[in-house]
Parts: structure tokens; sequence; C-alpha cells
């Protein structure tokens, strides 16, 4: 029994080797240069027309500097001072815990000294 194989989209083999697209036009070897040429001069033009709209396009960035100054405050001072409380007391709940663990140490050390 033969097992279908599986298709796959991007398998040139699979669609006449086209990749599913239409088939380029076939260009004449003696136009090639001819074509480039004419796109080059189309390509200065477009370039050299579009240096006065980029200048146009220049966005106004006069109120920037209110903007940065307001996300400086985006977070209330309550919300700053709560949240500095918090790290103050897990900064003590570590030195706690660290203590802790050595006293651990040194108990579990004076168990095997007492054995």
């Amino acid at each position: 029994q033969d097992i279908p194989a599986r298709e796959d989209p991007t398998d040139p083999a699979q669609d006449g080797g086209n990749g599913g697209s239409v088939p380029a036009p076939s260009i004449p070897a003696d136009d090639v240069l001819k074509i480039l040429k004419e796109f080059l001069r189309n390509f200065e033009k477009l370039r050299d027309e579009g240096h006065p709209k980029e200048i146009q396009d220049v966005r106004d960035n006069s109120k920037d500097g209110e903007y940065w100054e307001s996300m400086t405050r985006i977070i209330p001072e309550r919300t700053l001072k709560l949240w500095d409380a918090l790290g103050d007391a897990l900064l003590e709940y570590h030195k706690v815990l660290t203590r802790r663990s050595e006293l651990f140490s040194e108990a579990t050390a004076l168990q095997e000294q007492n054995s």
C-alpha cells in the first residue's frame, strides 16, 4: 500500500518549480542593460525628490521634555513609599533568616559533638 507523500508548500518540486507564483517574464539579455540604466535614472529622480519631503516630515519635539517629565511621576509617591518600606522589611527578614540558618548549623554541629 502506497502512502501519499506529505505536501510541503515550500518545496519547489511539488509545484512545477515556480514556487506557486506567476512565472517571471522572460527578458532578452540585450535589454537587461537598458532596463537597469532606466531604473537607475528613475531611482535617482525619486531619491532627489524625496529629500524635501523628508524635511517636511520632521516631528515636532517641542513637548518632549514635558512628556518625559510627566513620566517621572507615573508612579504615585504613596506607592513608592510603600515599596521602600516593603524593601526594608524584606532586608530585615533576610537578616533574621540568615541568623536562623547560622544558629541551625551551630545546633547541628553541637548535636554531632554530643553524639
